[in-house]
């Protein structure tokens, strides 16, 4: 009989992790399944899981399926990476704010068509994720999404340490619901707007390097979306074994509407003189001053960075 291993963050996504689990144990028993749940209790605490169930898996009809978002994706992928079986397929049943990776891989959302799939017909893909090695604290890791300097990493942290997020998740007035998560992250993209310079940042790919003295915002992507479904890169695959690094420098703020609504109309943003992008299988990164880094949505602590960036892959189960 099948086995499906649930590792689950209750709370991604402004709880719809819960949610979602009570979905999908309600299509389980319905489907007669036999299954466990292991749920994070702490940030972080999915990378332990991960490992531990992988270690523990014995036969080729036990699944894990990862419930949240692509913070919750990354923390199992490097569970599973650091495990004794580190080719242990990953199914990901998005419960998140942003999804993007599931929006990159064109993942199932409903929880009865994939454990019916998983019942009956799995299939597994290798797909491409991100790998990257700290020259300054010798840290190794994987990503599914991106890992970004600047703006996008400074709206993050911000919005991490908001007193309205960390106080309210949602307001009811009525029939009417503000997602304050999604309120705030609005607030803070406007304010990174100004809170946000930019920097000195050296990029080196195919044996090429570039120095930029006004960077605003440096991501290196697996795919082409960030912040919950933006393009910024639409030549990003997760096919291609490659990554994509986009460089922008800061416009001012006339500059910046422009540039994110023609990202937002057609992809044009990439012709501008103050984008620049670059695709590899290896990228190295170093910044001169200590700058906000995101690594899938999550917060990095604010430092220099020096990285080495490689592609990998991992198993996807669908």
């Amino acid at each position: 009989m099948k086995k499906i291993h649930l590792l689950v963050n209750l709370k991604s996504g402004s709880n719809r992790g819960e949610k979602a689990l009570k979905q999908i144990e309600t299509v389980l028993k319905n489907e007669k399944m036999d299954y466990d749940i292991h749920i994070s209790n702490y940030p972080g605490q999915l990378v332990p899981l991960a490992t531990k169930v992988t270690n523990e898996i014995s036969s080729g009809t036990e699944y894990v399926i990862v419930v949240g978002g692509d913070g919750s994706l990354n923390q199992a992928l490097n569970g599973v990476k650091n495990s004794e079986q580190p080719n242990t397929p990953l199914a990901y049943f998005p419960a998140g704010t942003g999804n993007d990776f599931a929006r990159a891989a064109k993942l199932e959302t409903d929880p009865l068509k994939l454990i019916r799939h998983l019942k009956n017909n799995p299939t597994v893909t290798k797909v491409d994720c991100g790998k990257y090695h700290d020259l300054i604290n010798g840290e190794t890791r994987y990503f599914v999404n991106n890992l970004g300097i600047g703006f996008d990493a400074y709206v993050v942290n911000k919005t991490n340490h908001s007193k309205l997020k960390t106080k309210f998740n949602k307001i009811n007035i009525g029939n009417l619901k503000i997602n304050i998560g999604n309120l705030t992250y609005g607030i803070n993209i406007v304010q990174a707007l100004k809170g946000q310079d930019n920097f000195k940042v050296r990029v080196s790919t195919n044996g090429h390097t570039s120095y930029y003295e006004h960077a605003y915002l440096v991501t290196t992507t697996n795919h082409p979306y960030f912040g919950g479904g933006v393009p910024i890169l639409p030549i990003a695959s997760i096919h291609n074994h490659q990554l994509d690094i986009a460089i922008v420098e800061k416009p001012n703020l006339a500059k910046f509407i422009y540039l994110f609504s023609k990202l937002l109309i057609n992809g044009s943003h990439m012709k501008s003189n103050q984008f620049h992008y670059f695709e590899s299988s290896a990228i190295e990164v170093k910044t001169d001053d200590p700058e906000y880094g995101q690594l899938d949505g999550e917060e990095l602590s604010k430092r220099k960075f020096h990285l080495k960036f490689e592609v990998d892959h991992f198993d996807l189960l669908q």
